[in-house]
């Protein structure tokens, strides 16, 4: 079985942080979709953005699907089809705003990966909206395994994260990352305890984990694009 090729993409601040600065969308989308991903892999946090949380007495019965939401304007060129599946790991059943997600236009449909101690009342949500849920690990999500899943079920070869930095750091720490693609902006991020664009589950050995650059291109005001593959050596 072949494992998909995953790449790690954000825009981040000198300092490391994925907030607390202005970003030019347009730049950002358009970059992230030049890759034709099989999947995009979505942390449980950015999912929260799709819009509130149902009501209770919505989450509790089945709703249509909604209708599809128009591509903004100018994006049209972005969306390819096949389109991507959304995938997002929630082990905890943090997400309950699955309406406001399904009506996304750049996805084809959503898959939540969960755990086996996922909560019974979460899982019969996400029955009730019609959403795939791939089961790997027991206490948290096996991401290893669910990729293995993924592949082997839906033909996945390729996945683009579109998150933050738990699960970036997540990713990094299992060896499951085959590339890093970054754009660099030229600011401080205005918030010093903002998240960052990796966060290690865990403490690594002294040396880190080391990346070697591939390619470095500079852009528009002061922007630096910057792409790394795990597995540099020491200088």
């Amino acid at each position: 079985m072949v494992r998909p090729h995953v790449v790690v993409y954000n825009e981040v601040s000198i300092d490391g942080r994925v907030v607390g600065f202005e970003t030019d969308p347009s730049r950002y989308y358009r970059r992230g979709f030049r890759w034709r991903s099989d999947a995009i892999l979505m942390g449980s946090t950015t999912a929260l953005a799709f819009g509130p949380p149902e009501p209770i007495a919505d989450q509790l019965r089945s709703l249509p699907p909604p209708e599809r939401l128009p591509v903004v304007p100018g994006f049209e060129s972005l969306v390819t089809e096949p389109r991507p599946l959304l995938v997002v790991p929630d082990s905890s059943g943090a997400v309950r705003c699955w309406i406001h997600a399904l009506a996304q236009p750049w996805y084809r449909a959503v898959v939540v990966l969960v755990s086996r101690s996922t909560p019974a009342d979460y899982r019969h949500y996400l029955d009730r909206r019609g959403i795939e849920q791939l089961e790997a690990g027991a206490d948290r999500v096996d991401l290893a395994g669910a990729l293995d899943r993924l592949s082997a079920t839906h033909g996945v070869r390729s996945v683009r994260t579109d998150g933050g930095g738990a699960l970036n750091g997540a990713l990094l720490a299992a060896g499951l990352v085959d590339e890093i693609a970054l754009l660099l902006d030229p600011v401080v991020s205005s918030d010093p305890d903002g998240q960052r664009v990796v966060t290690l589950p865990n403490p690594t050995g002294p040396g880190g984990i080391r990346l070697r650059l591939e390619e470095v291109k500079h852009l528009p005001e002061g922007v630096l694009w910057l792409r790394y593959t795990p597995g540099g050596s020491m200088p």
